[in-house]
């Protein structure tokens, strides 16, 4: 097991927000992973929610393998992966867990298939995270996907469902980014690292 330190405001910040808020989680890339357990773990264990983890920059099978590295079990959290279908051999999976969207384009599909699987789920709470914005921004037209964000956002407030959406602000589109500005109810900020 890697030793990993957690970044504990993350969890004081989401301890004060309502179950239909819309956060938005700023990073840098080379604390994206730190970020991302920083706040899914508070989710899992503190508030004991079950979710959905929509994966758009690496495969889900990579993002499990990270969280069971540092000895986090996500095995009740349902991941959608946008990734491994367009690799050879990227659907043959050993985790149950996981769920293919063959396009980060095909995002009516991604809505769609998360709504499903919280109507499948047995968890009293429930988040949504997605991973990430600028990881879509690389396929999808500007303004298609902040109309996207917009209704994913307001789809899941309405549900009692909370919203995360993780982006490195330098590599989203500025419409994008002040599209989640106004739409997030929250925002998590801890930008790159500069290590001196």
């Amino acid at each position: 097991m890697i030793m990993f330190e957690l970044d504990q405001r993350i969890a004081e910040q989401l301890s004060t927000i309502s179950l239909n808020s819309s956060v938005q989680v700023r990073c840098g890339n080379s604390n994206a992973f730190m970020v991302t357990a920083s706040t899914m773990l508070p989710l899992m264990q503190m508030f004991e929610m079950g979710g959905v983890y929509i994966t758009a920059s690496r495969g889900a099978v990579e993002i499990i393998q990270a969280f069971e590295s540092i000895g986090v079990d996500v095995s009740n959290i349902q991941f959608i992966d946008l990734v491994s279908s367009g690799i050879l051999g990227g659907t043959d999976v050993e985790y149950s867990n996981i769920h293919f969207v063959d396009s980060p384009i095909m995002l009516e599909s991604v809505l769609l298939r998360t709504l499903y699987i919280l109507r499948t789920t047995s968890s009293a709470r429930n988040f949504v995270f997605i991973d990430s914005v600028n990881a879509l921004a690389i396929y999808n037209e500007d303004r298609m996907l902040a109309e996207y964000l917009h209704t994913f956002i307001n789809t899941f407030r309405q549900r009692e469902v909370l919203s995360i959406i993780l982006n490195v602000p330098d590599q989203t589109p500025p419409l994008v980014l002040s599209n989640l500005d106004l739409y997030c109810t929250d925002l998590v900020d801890r930008g790159q690292v500069v290590i001196h």
